[in-house]
């Protein structure tokens, strides 16, 4: 196949180009039965890798579990709505009134900034599990993609909230040799496999996928 930057003949499967180094734009990672390749996948598998499951969270438990601020804003806005009319029938002046409104717009972004942030990520979140390593992507404005290898994995867990019990979903959460876990949840800095509709079938894969990478002590 020919390189479309260089023009350079390559051999079927090559990943990047062997004359200018630029990606081939017609390689073709492989997957599992029944797996179509995302677009994820195309720009970030290496040669070789092979996808085992990709996929993304249950939409309503997802936004859903951004409402962790749900009490405290709940609290900070009943609270200033409460100064704010006390101050106005008291005849205070406006600018008084004014900065308890102010005090109420906090309030409501405490509560509803959670979800907010949820509902712009969703479309940009998707979670790959290949035969090397855990893939996940998300964000609400920007794109944030990780990596961990399966070779650095040393637990894999469900964890079930109370929305997820709604919902039936669940997280699959991660933990290295490091001691680092993939944490879940909307603020999370190390983001799990969120709100998946089969958690637990996911979690069998990737053990499955790190049984096979690591080396079997005796």
């Amino acid at each position: 196949m020919k390189c479309q930057n260089c023009g350079k003949d390559n051999p079927d499967g090559n990943l990047f180009c062997g004359s200018c180094g630029e990606r081939m734009t017609s390689y073709n990672p492989s997957s599992g039965p029944g797996i179509a390749i995302s677009s994820l996948a195309k720009d970030n598998l290496e040669q070789g890798e092979k996808v085992l499951w990709q996929g993304g969270p249950e939409f309503m438990p997802f936004l859903l579990s951004g409402f962790g601020g749900i009490f405290p804003g709940l609290m900070f806005f009943g609270f200033s709505l409460f100064w704010t009319l006390t101050a106005g029938s008291a005849g205070a002046p406006i600018e008084m009134i004014l900065f308890g409104g102010v005090f109420m717009l906090i309030g409501l972004f405490i509560l509803f900034g959670g979800p907010i942030v949820q509902w712009l990520r969703y479309n940009n979140t998707e979670y790959i599990v290949t035969d090397r390593r855990i893939i996940t992507q998300t964000g609400a404005i920007g794109l944030d993609t990780r990596y961990i290898d399966n070779e650095w994995i040393r637990e894999v867990y469900v964890k079930v909230g109370i929305i997820d019990r709604l919902f039936g979903t669940g997280s699959v959460m991660v933990s290295t040799a490091s001691g680092m876990v993939m944490e879940a949840g909307p603020n999370a800095s190390r983001p799990a496999l969120w709100s998946l509709d089969d958690p637990y079938a996911v979690q069998k894969i990737i053990r499955e996928a790190v049984k096979r990478t690591q080396p079997v002590h005796e």
